[in-house]
């Protein structure tokens, strides 16, 4: 992909149809109607023909229809001045991930899971979380977390999905700075 000569995106060559083609056939139980509109086409060929180390993964954000005010309506947090702690332990009997936010203000605890997030997906998060979604889930919502929360994500993460805490996290994985640093208590 690296010698894509269309910068504008309106028109694909054949190398970028091949690569989404590809791209399609391994995802198409996953993929919904609305990936193929053209400003998906076009994420999808800046993603692909990038040369950054970095990528951005808001892109395809899982949340963008996520409302920020569902705490106020499950009456966890008034307003946004409470400041709420994301939480982060192993269930012991599952070994799943679990996730709560905690109210310093009221005391009160709140599970996270994906159905609170969409009524559709699951109620657990399985056996690790990636650190950018919980950034990601943080920031949605205004929380913060410990930087023993954040080591402890990564750890997780590590051991479930590479086998061994020696492993380099890839970048790809990681909030990006000022993400986390909006985040860290």
């Amino acid at each position: 992909m690296k010698d894509t000569l269309n910068p504008s995106y309106s028109l694909l060559n054949q190398k970028e149809i091949d690569a989404l083609v590809e791209f399609l056939l391994e995802k198409k139980n996953s993929v919904d109607s609305d990936v193929m509109s053209q400003e998906s086409i076009d994420k999808l060929i800046a993603l692909i023909t990038s040369n950054s180390r970095s990528i951005i993964m808001d892109l395809f954000d899982p949340f963008v229809n996520v409302d920020a005010s569902l705490l106020s309506t499950l009456n966890f947090r008034d307003n946004i001045e409470e400041l709420c702690e994301l939480r982060c332990f192993v269930d012991e009997e599952t070994n799943y991930i679990k996730l709560s936010a905690y109210n310093t203000v009221t005391g009160r605890e709140l599970s996270i899971t994906p159905q609170l997030l969409n009524k559709n997906d699951s109620p657990d998060w399985g056996y690790s979380i990636s650190p950018t979604f919980f950034n990601r889930i943080a920031r949605i919502f205004s929380f913060k977390y410990t930087t023993e929360t954040h080591d402890k994500v990564c750890n997780i993460f590590l051991k479930s999905t590479f086998g061994t805490l020696d492993h380099e996290m890839p970048e790809i994985y990681l909030p990006t700075n000022d993400n986390l640093l909006a985040c860290l208590m």
